[in-house]
Parts: C-alpha cells; sequence; structure tokens
C-alpha cells in the first residue's frame, strides 16, 4: 500500500555538510550495594528523567540508557553509523537527490527489526512519527527539520521517501533520530500517555523493568532487539540510581555499590584516576556551557548591558581554577570540533571588570544600596536558573555571581530538578539561564538563534530575534559548497559576537568513572548520547 502524507509549512533549512558526510561514514530494582555480575550493572546517575518518550524529554538519559533508536546515529568520532537504517543515504550512494530546490532522502529499513513487544517495524512507523512531529500539539523538546519534510512515502514496509521542500543536510541526525511505534501509540495522546512514557515499547538493546519515581529505573536486554542473536547486549540487567549529589555518586564507584558514575566533578578526577579498582574516562565533548539572556526582559535590552557581563566573565579563570584546566574558554557558540568554527569571534570579550563598569555606566546604571546598581528605581537584580546535579556547573556558577557582583550586578542562583527545568528553558520564565548545548557533527546556529527557531520550533531559549541574523545563518546552511559556506558561518558568528545574546563561558569535557573491570565505555563528543553503544559495555576478568 502506498501512503502520502503532505505539510505545506515553509522556512529555510541547511545543506552545509550533505556533500561532507560521506567521509564521516564508518559502517523494583536490587537492593542498594548489590554486588555486580556479569550479567548486571549498576550505575549512579545524576538525573531522573521526566518522561522516556524520546522527543517529549528535556534530558539526554534516554540515549545514555540503550532505550530508543532512529534511523541513524554518530560514533565516538562523530561519524555517522546506520542503526535501523541498511545505510546513511547520500548523493554518493543515491540515497539523496536533488530535484529542483527540493531534495529526496530515500531509506531503506533492515529486514526483521522487530519493536521490544515482539511486533515488526515497518515503514509505517516513520510515517506515523512523522505525523506525530508535525502535530505542533505534541509537546517535544524541539523539532528541528521536521517541517522542512513536504511529503512521507511508504512505497513498501521497508522504505520510507521523505521529501523536503530544500536541501537540508540536518536530516541525518534530526529528522526519524528516533522512531514511535504506531501500533501502541495510534489513537493516544502523546502528551498524557502515562503508560506508554514510563515504559516506552521501543527498539534499543534495553527495556525496562520498573522504573520506583525518585530511587531507581532497572533495564533488561530487549529479547528482540536486532542483535540479540550476537549476544548483545553482554550486560543483560541494568539498574540506574538516581544520585543527584556527585560525592555520593563517586564513593558508589569507590565501594562497588555501582559500577558507572556520570558526571564526576574535575576536581575531583586526579584523585579518582589514582584509586584502586576505578578508571576515569575523560572525553572531549562538541558542547559548551553558555549564559543566556532572556530577551523579554527589560534589563537586557540594551546591547552595552549584555557585553558588560561579558567583560565581567573571567572564562579563563574559570577553566583553570574550576575545571582544573580540562575544558577551553569559549569564543563562538560553535566548539573547534566543528570545521566551520571561528577563533575570532567572541575574541573581544576578554575579563575587563573595568570595561565592564564603564559599559554599564553609559548605559545608565548608577551605584545604589549595597553596590547594586539601579536605574529608573529598579535594581540590577535577576535570576539566574539551571538544573540540579552537576557540581561543577554549580560552582561555576558561583564563580559568575560574585564577578557580577564585584561589577553591580546581583545575580540570584535559582537550581531546579530536570523536570522543572525543561519547562522554565522553553517558557522564560528565567532572566538568564546557565546550561549547555550538546549538539551533532554538522555545523548549527539556526536551531539556537534563527527568529524561525523560537519554542516551541526550536532552541532559541534567548528569545533573540534579528532578521540580519537569521539571514545570514540561512545562506550559511543552505550553501552545499562548504568553502562557501564557512565565510558565511563565520559572519554570523562575529554577529552574534556583537549583539550577544549568549556568552559561550567554555567549552566542555566530560568525565564518567567507571570499574575497572568494566570495558566498552567510550563515551560520545555529539549529542547521541553516552550509551550510543551500550550493548557493547562488558566486564573484563
Amino acid at each position: 500500500m502506498r501512503t502520502r502524507a503532505r505539510t505545506m509549512t515553509g522556512t529555510i533549512c541547511t545543506i552545509a555538510w550533505l556533500v561532507l558526510v560521506a567521509g564521516l561514514i564508518a559502517i523494583p530494582g536490587p537492593p542498594a550495594g548489590a554486588a555486580a555480575t556479569p550479567d548486571t550493572l549498576t550505575v549512579a546517575y545524576p538525573l531522573e528523567p521526566d518522561t522516556l518518550n524520546p522527543y517529549a524529554t528535556h534530558i539526554p538519559a534516554v540515549g545514555d540508557m540503550g532505550l530508543a533508536e532512529g534511523f541513524v546515529t554518530n560514533d565516538d568520532k562523530m561519524r555517522y553509523i546506520p542503526l535501523l537504517a541498511r545505510q546513511v543515504p547520500l548523493l554518493s550512494n543515491g540515497g539523496v537527490k536533488l530535484v529542483g530546490q527540493k531534495m529526496i532522502v530515500t531509506w531503506k529499513l533492515k529486514p526483521g527489526l522487530k519493536w521490544s513487544d515482539g511486533q515488526p517495524v515497518t515503514s509505517a512507523d516513520a510515517l506515523f512519527t512523522y505525523k506525530a512531529m508535525i502535530d505542533t500539539t505534541f509537546r517535544v523538546d524541539t523539532r528541528p527539520g521536521w517541517n522542512l519534510i513536504e511529503s512521507v512515502d511508504t512505497p513498501d514496509d521497508l522504505t520510507v521517501v521523505a521529501t523536503f521542500k530544500t536541501p537540508y543536510s540536518g536530516y541525518i541526525v534530526n529528522t526519524f533520530r528516533y522512531l514511535m511505534p504506531k501500533h501502541i501509540l495510534e489513537g493516544h495522546d502523546l502528551n498524557t500517555y502515562t503508560a506508554y512514557n514510563r515504559s516506552p515499547v521501543l527498539t534499543g538493546p534495553y527495556k525496562v523493568e520498573s522504573w520506583q519515581p525518585g530511587q531507581s529505573l532497572v533495564e533488561v536486554a530487549n529479547p528482540y532487539y536486532r542483535g540479540a542473536a550476537q549476544g548483545l547486549p553482554h550486560i543483560k540487567r541494568i539498574v540506574w540510581r538516581f544520585v543527584q549529589d556527585p560525592n555520593t555518586r563517586i564513593n558508589m564507584v569507590k565501594t562497588g555499590e555501582a559500577q558507572v558514575a556520570w558526571l564526576v566533578p574535575f576536581d575531583q578526577i586526579k584523585a579518582l584516576q589514582a584509586t584502586p579498582n576505578v578508571k576515569v574516562v575523560v572525553y572531549p565533548l562538541n558542547a559548551w556551557m553558555h549564559f543566556d539572556f532572556n530577551l523579554k526582559r527589560p534589563m537586557w535590552q540594551d546591547v552595552r548591558v549584555r557585553q558588560a557581563v561579558a567583560y565581567a566573565i573571567d572564562k579563563r579563570g574559570i577553566v583553570s581554577s574550576v575545571l582544573g584546566g580540562l575544558g577551553t574558554a569559549a569564543g563562538p557558540p560553535m566548539t573547534p570540533l566543528t570545521w566551520a568554527y571561528d577563533a575570532k569571534a567572541y575574541s573581544q570579550y576578554t575579563y575587563n571588570p573595568a570595561k565592564a563598569k564603564q559599559l554599564l555606566a553609559a548605559a545608565g546604571w548608577t551605584p545604589g544600596a549595597n553596590g547594586v546598581l539601579q536605574k529608573g528605581g529598579h535594581a540590577l537584580t535577576f535570576e539566574n536558573c539551571n538544573a540540579t546535579g552537576d557540581a561543577t556547573q554549580d560552582r561555576v556558577q558561583q564563580v559568575i555571581q560574585a564577578e557580577l557582583r564585584a561589577v553591580g550586578m546581583d545575580m540570584q542562583i535559582h537550581n531546579y530538578s530536570s523536570t522543572v527545568y525543561g519547562e522554565i528553558r522553553v517558557t522564560g520564565k528565567c532572566d538568564t539561564l546557565f546550561h549547555r548545548w550538546k549538539i551533532g557533527a554538522p555545523p548549527a546556529l539556526s536551531i539556537f538563534y534563527s527568529a524561525d527557531a523560537l519554542p516551541p520550533n526550536g532552541l532559541n531559549e534567548d528569545f533573540y530575534v534579528n532578521k540580519d541574523v537569521t539571514d545570514v545563518i540561512n545562506q550559511a546552511e543552505q550553501e552545499i559548497d562548504p568553502a562557501k559556506a564557512k565565510p558565511l558561518f563565520w559572519k554570523a558568528q562575529e554577529m552574534l559576537g556583537r549583539d550577544v545574546p549568549t556568552i559561550p563561558v567554555y567549552y566542555m569535557v566530560s568525565a564518567t568513572a567507571t570499574s575497572s573491570k568494566l570495558a566498552g565505555l567510550t563515551g560520545n563528543p555529539s549529542n547521541a548520547g553516552d550509551g550510543w553503544n551500550i550493548e557493547q559495555w562488558r566486564y573484563t576478568q
């Protein structure tokens, strides 16, 4: 049966990596303290998921836990590898065709795929996923690229043909990043279907056995996983213990109560590396911590005030004193791992408190009570928000708070659980945000800073609207030739540096502590999730 669905919403999209991608292809829980066996693993994890619906969640737990899959993912070298698809469709292999101004992408599903309830995975599931993602009543974290699809055809059970209105390189990692099961979800409200959101039917190496809110989530090997015949996953049962305190997580690994501890504070890495039977996996991220302005707030309308904040933050000092030299003081909102990175963008913002004070004075802010600046009877006091669970980020927030206080700005810190923070981000309930972006391999600016990417259509949580910047970003992401795209990306980064809707603070590395007997955990620079190869984790003697 040939089916077809259409949407006519229009926008501008990205193609900069369409030619280059060919070079990037590589083919209830047990009691606390339970002993590990070759078939079990306990993970001390800082974040309890808000939902296990992979598109609706605001945190990366679903990817880390090995529950959800899509057509393609990134490996630890940021190369594209097929999961449910037989191959990554490219211009070079005929999977991508440019027809006039449109782009047609053909995905071929691997035969014999099954959902974790044993039902077959078919192209009808891809069509259902597409329809769900273009339905704006479905509350998702972000939906980049979906409204660029003009139609989805399913000529047979294993073929999905997506026609894009314009070329769009993000088709690889943004659209069909996960599949949703039509036979389970059809007819249900995806926002309120609690049974699915807490124990979803998916295709990953694991499925949920139980979830004790506030305590743990237990998953077991999915018997219908596509690698089950090869004995994958190696570890058959994983207990994810939700532990916000980093010292507790670390002690759990030291004592053997857990075999993995996520998000090791940087100041504890060296000590852990010297601990018997413990190893620390440290790896770079295509990610950066950033300080974002809520541009709906009157106090941030004057660019001089935003620039003053940028001069007041000692990025190099933060990397040295808080991060122990791990990571790099950031420039533009794009990491050096990306070919379009411009080292000169944002370079004017060296640590200069005197310059910050001059800009604030020029903007009309004068000393008030207790040294806090005031203007028009209003103090320069604001609320900065982040999610709880990362001690390093907490310390950086405190350093920034002190540095801003030194120039007369009163920043109050209010951090929230991951579930609450996810809602705060997209609704603009805080004056500023301090959190990270972790992205895939293609250069990405539009999803964060385009006027078309305001929530719920993207992650422009600064509520930044600048038509000129949007136009340049769109030109960059539409340009097929990287040599022509690069100067456009650079221009966009320089424009963002002048406008300062965001202040990247540092480019990140991550650290995970594990038992010395656990092999296979490598981490992942991209947003694929650090459990991207969780089926390969195993114990050694």
